[in-house]
């Protein structure tokens, strides 16, 4: 497999370079990295297979989750979202971080953990659940553009030096690029690396299991739930009726009530 190539962006195409320079425009940023995955790898890292072991799902021991996705995939659907809507959604995320078995924030307080969130979502849900330390911490602008049937990832922000212990904490996992973009970008050689995220197409966490094998680093993905599939924007979507999204745009979603952050349900006791 052919890793995902970091750019120059005066590699790019003209087409290509004006989309990132859009895109720099809408997000009020600078990429200063940028990570290509081209379609003949994308299409290797989302082949069919079965999950493997270090891809953890809550909700196959925990019906519970299934409801708080319904729930989210509900309010993400409506054709008006209203505050009510939008912090009833995020409570539910948040629900399902508390459901997983292993908890990000122990594991984000062993001692030389970097903590990764990318913004919006990933870094609104962090600090909603504790997570994000004033030191050690970053949360890049994380962007996927199209590019030539593949998809390039801009990232706005470099750690200072690579980690070889990782927590990365976002909301969805669904082609899976923008967290190997900054897997690609973050980690030595044989780092420890543990994302949390609230829902994966299986698209997106093979593609995420198979890139961590093939930069020698040892992941474990912690997911609340893993359903739907990729359409051809690689948005996750029912499979038997693609018109519906599954959580939709969790930042745009989130980041309006994200300042009054709703309570929690009950976390589920460990064993």
């Amino acid at each position: 497999m052919n890793t995902a190539r970091l750019l120059d962006r005066t590699e790019l195409p003209l087409q290509a370079r004006q989309t990132v320079d859009d895109f720099e425009k809408q997000h009020a940023t600078y990429f200063s990295h940028l990570v290509h995955f081209d379609p003949h790898l994308l299409e290797s890292l989302h082949a069919p297979g079965a999950l493997p072991d270090n891809v953890r799902v809550a909700s196959s021991g925990d019906p519970a989750v299934i409801e708080r996705m319904a729930e989210v995939t509900a309010v993400a659907n409506l054709p008006e979202q209203r505050d009510a809507d939008r912090g009833r959604y995020l409570r539910a995320l948040l629900d399902i971080y508390g459901m997983l078995p292993v908890q990000a924030r122990d594991r984000a307080s062993l001692p030389e953990t970097t903590v990764i969130a990318p913004e919006r979502e990933g870094r609104i849900l962090a600090e909603s659940l504790g997570v994000l330390p004033r030191k050690r911490g970053w949360t890049p602008q994380a962007k996927r553009m199209p590019v030539a049937g593949g998809l390039l990832v801009g990232l706005d922000e470099w750690l200072p030096s690579r980690a070889d212990r990782l927590v990365v904490v976002d909301g969805v996992v669904a082609s899976g690029v923008t967290l190997m973009a900054i897997l690609r970008l973050a980690c030595e050689a044989g780092a420890e690396v543990e994302v949390f995220t609230c829902h994966s197409t299986r698209q997106g966490a093979l593609a995420l299991a198979r890139y961590a094998e093939e930069l020698e680093v040892s992941l474990t993905l912690h997911v609340g739930h893993v359903s739907g599939a990729l359409n051809g924007k690689f948005y996750a979507v029912r499979p038997d009726a693609p018109d519906q999204v599954l959580l939709g745009d969790v930042g745009d979603t989130i980041s309006p009530v994200a300042s009054d952050v709703p309570p929690r349900g009950p976390r589920r006791d460990r064993a």
